[in-house]
């Protein structure tokens, strides 16, 4: 959108009509700097505090290359710059990093944690499909935006109303995920336009407005008619699956027509339906309080009244007073008996409970298509204007079956006198409101976000709160000159990264303190700060050298074996967010995040202690350095790929006792994890045995199986726990419980399997020895079988297989089945019989993977990896 037209249709504000005194209200002041530092140095002098001395060269490349990529320097680039000492070298690093493809991915992660991204939609029902089909377009989008420097006032624009301003399989329609990658909220409308409300107010203007959803806001001039005035906007605006790249594919159209189809079939029954019970509808307007509005708990039959076709009704009488409602006039759009041509996410509450769930599931059938298919045209779920938009009532205290006085879509009052919307919804208006030059919060509020990115916390130090509640600025001056810079450059990002980063305030060291200002508000020093989960995560992988950096493109399972993508790529499930992400302080993906909680909790280093990912990546950096002969080598080969130097001397020498004195743990106790081993295998009736035995490849912290999804393509259902299991999808993927003897003799068997589903036609189950076939065998449903054995001989090595696969078809094949195995009792001995027993236990016994050791060269690699210099940024 050209400005000038945003200039010329938006004279709305003024320094004389804004009704708010707060200071988050009032203009930018105009303010004459010649830059950064001026403001900061005077804040400084005026308590008496003294800058920190400029950082060190790899402080410095090191910082600034995790602020704008999220990723560390190499050694070869941290070698390059330490040892270019011209003034241009640090303004030369920002050029360089501002012009990667990975500055857009580690800035969108900080705008997906305001927009609440997330790849799946919550608890919906079974009906439809769970995962949002616009996700990965408008993750990708927001990257591309950051990385060409897209004016940020466009950027907004396009998020609010790509619709109306981008043209038809745009790229950028997929922008309007913002307001359309929300929770569901099990279909209530009033939820869904609140979600949306909250995150374009917050995150555009950092104010609560949802907080007057039921009465005027406590603390902020926001009264309830300008909640309803905003809700109006989205209540005049209907979801809309449309492409946002070219191309064709036949095999989705036909999707689409069957999907229109049959929609347009069940809307005409409706609205017949409807118009069939004309009579009984208006005579429902007596008694509202039968017809509670949008119970998403309500099963309505085809005979019932629909209580939101009630509500409506009244609506429609409340506006047309006096118009008798003939069989022309419900025909007509806009009518109590009209069904909407829209989306069935826009429309379901029209319909019998039945025919709900028959739109949603031939709706899955174009999502799934979309999200299986690779090579489908991308596409967006849109917000479009609905042809008669809708005239918002106050809703009293929130409530919907209470309404209040009409108000006018427009604007928020406490910015000065507002015109009402025109134009369609006015959500194009609002846009435009929004991102007016004149209009004080977009700028301030952005600005902000990228000093608190920078230096941990804003001039404002509640980001997405300029309200009353919220903080106020350290350097009010500072906040508004970097504002009116903002839009001076046209709105570039870039442009103030760079103004913030070749400060001196930001080039500080981080080790210098003064007791006058503990918590460093005035910036007297820069302030560290401890990796991201993405961050970290990332870090691991790069040192290890496995590090995949392709852009874009569909999200994978965060632990997936085959997933070394960086981490923002991961799948973001609302739902289930993985309990790692969690533990690192992730941002809650039903909420606007503005920033960060920042935990010490034991569960952080339990999982780099611990969690095979982390031991994964300091073997492959292990593996790695095996090139390197002399361990004194081999020790600066694993510093520069950790922390892109040497090691001290005092370093080198700690780290050559340490591998010296390389000595096994001695063994405490018996691990009898050792033993168990996971897998599947087709059983072989002719030799009694599994063939081609393959270990299950994915542990999830409590079940062995193909893959983080389950079930997944490769394995389907097959998957091990503790106490039993599910057999694959076929009687090629049985699953396989396999136990090793430690030791030659005779062993006792103690093993009870359980079928409980009467659905079904029940499972097969086996129990093999290596040497001897089979022994004993079962075929049960719905029943309990025990396959004990006594006395079966083994020798050192031998194993024994507890095989399941399924009966004749694939239907409620799980089981129970945990066998305990101990020497005989009749031949074991024990130490004059004050010794219990030695049992293999397969419930107790159950572990992530066989208790490896790591040598010594691993555990130092898996310490430097979890240690502070690596974990933090100074």
């Amino acid at each position: 959108m050209p400005r000038v037209l945003v200039q010329l249709g938006l004279l709305m504000f003024s320094a004389s009509t804004f009704a708010a005194e707060h200071w988050a209200f009032q203009p930018l002041k105009p303010v004459k700097a010649a830059g950064v530092d001026e403001f900061i140095q005077q804040k400084l002098k005026e308590q008496g505090l003294e800058s920190a001395p400029r950082a060190d060269p790899r402080t410095l490349i090191r910082r600034a290359t995790f602020d704008l990529t999220g990723l560390p320097p190499t050694a070869e680039e941290t070698e390059a710059f330490v040892n270019d000492p011209s003034p241009g070298a640090f303004p030369r690093l920002i050029e360089r990093l501002l012009a990667s493809p990975h500055y857009g991915e580690q800035w969108a992660r900080h705008w997906l944690d305001v927009a609440r991204y997330s790849d799946t939609k919550g608890y919906v029902y079974a009906r439809e499909e769970k995962n949002w089909v616009h996700a990965t377009p408008y993750r990708d989008w927001v990257v591309r935006a950051l990385n060409t420097d897209m004016p940020y006032d466009r950027f907004l624009l396009l998020q609010l109303a790509a619709d109306q301003v981008a043209p038809p399989k745009s790229p950028d329609l997929a922008a309007m995920g913002l307001l359309t990658l929300g929770r569901r909220f099990l279909g209530v409308t009033h939820d869904i336009i609140d979600d949306r409300i909250d995150v374009v107010m917050r995150g555009t203007q950092a104010l609560t407005v949802a907080c007057a959803r039921c009465h005027d806001h406590k603390f902020d001039p926001i009264p309830t008619r300008d909640y309803y005035s905003l809700y109006g906007i989205f209540q005049s605006s209907a979801e809309a699956l449309a492409p946002c790249a070219e191309g064709e594919d036949p095999q989705l159209a036909e999707l689409v027509k069957k999907n229109r189809e049959l929609m347009a079939k069940r809307r005409e029954e409706q609205m017949t339906r409807t118009r069939a019970r004309a009579a009984d509808y208006q005579k429902a307007l007596t008694e509202l309080d039968k017809y509670p509005e949008q119970g998403f708990d309500q099963i309505l039959d085809e005979k019932d009244l629909n209580p939101f076709i009630v509500h409506r009704w009244k609506a429609w009488a409340d506006a047309h007073p006096g118009t008798v409602l003939t069989e022309e006039v419900l025909k007509k759009p806009g009518s109590p008996a009209y069904v909407p041509e829209e989306h069935i996410a826009n429309i379901e509450m029209y319909f019998p409970t039945g025919v709900i769930t028959e739109l949603w599931k031939s709706q899955a059938e174009v999502d799934r298509y979309l999200l299986k298919t690779p090579a489908a045209p991308a596409h967006a779920t849109l917000l479009v204007d609905r042809p008669l938009p809708s005239t918002p009532r106050v809703l009293l205290r929130g409530n919907p079956l209470t309404k209040g006085d009409e108000v006018p879509r427009q604007f928020l009052s406490a910015l000065g006198r507002q015109q009402p919307f025109t134009q369609g919804s006015g959500r194009l208006e609002l846009a435009r409101a929004i991102i007016d030059p004149h209009n004080p919060l977009t700028a301030r509020v952005m600005v902000n976000r990228l000093w608190q990115h920078h230096f941990g916390r804003g001039l404002v130090s509640t980001p997405s709160d300029f309200g009353k509640q919220g903080g106020i600025p350290t350097h009010p001056e500072l906040l508004d000159w970097l504002a009116q810079r903002f839009m001076d450059s046209g709105w570039s990002l870039k442009s103030i990264h760079r103004l913030i980063m070749l400060s001196a305030a930001y080039q500080q060291d981080s080790r210098s303190s003064d007791p006058r200002d503990p918590d460093n508000r005035l910036l007297s020093r820069m302030n560290p700060h401890r990796l991201s989960f993405e961050e970290a995560r990332d870090a691991w992988l790069t040192a290890a050298g496995k590090i995949d950096l392709r852009v874009g493109g569909r999200p994978a399972p965060l632990f997936a074996a085959s997933n070394t993508r960086r981490t923002l790529y991961a799948q973001v499930d609302r739902e289930n967010v993985p309990a790692v992400m969690r533990t690192f302080d992730f941002a809650n993906p039903d909420l606007s995040i503005p920033q960060r909680t920042e935990t010490t909790i034991p569960q952080q280093a339990l999982f780099g202690m611990n969690h095979p990912f982390v031991v994964q990546q300091a073997r492959a950096l292990v593996k790695n350095a095996s090139a390197v002969k002399s361990d004194a080598a081999r020790i600066h080969f694993l510093y520069r790929q950790l922390f892109q130097r040497s090691p001290t001397h005092g370093e080198l020498e700690s780290a050559l006792r340490f591998l010296d004195d390389d000595q096994p743990t001695p063994v405490v106790e018996s691990d009898h994890s050792q033993s168990w081993h996971y897998g599947c295998g087709e059983w072989d009736e002719g030799t009694g045995r599994v063939k081609d035995f393959k270990a299950l490849p994915h542990f999830t912290g409590s079940a062995w199986q193909g893959a983080e999804k389950w079930p997944n393509a490769e394995l389907g259902w097959a998957q091990l726990t503790a106490t039993g299991g599910h057999p694959g999808n076929d009687r090629k993927h049985a699953v396989v419980r396999r136990w090793t003897a430690p030791a030659s003799g005779s062993y006792d068997i103690r093993s009870v399997i359980i079928h409980e589903p009467k659905s079904g036609d029940g499972i097969r189950a086996f129990m093999s020895h290596s040497r001897l076939g089979k022994l004993r065998d079962t075929r049960l449903h719905g029943a309990t079988a025990d396959l004990s054995l006594s006395a079966i001989e083994f020798h050192n090595g031998d194993t024994l297989d507890f095989i399941v696969d399924i009966g004749d078809g694939l239907n409620n094949d799980q089981f129970l089945w945990a066998p305990k195995i101990a020497p005989n009792a009749a031949t074991s001995t024990g130490a004059g019989g004050d010794m219990p027993r030695e049992t293999w236990d397969a419930e107790k016994d159950f572990a992530p993977h066989s208790k490896s050791q790591l040598t010594a060269v691993e555990q130092l690699v898996q310490v430097l990896m979890l240690s502070n210099e690596f974990m933090f940024v100074d």
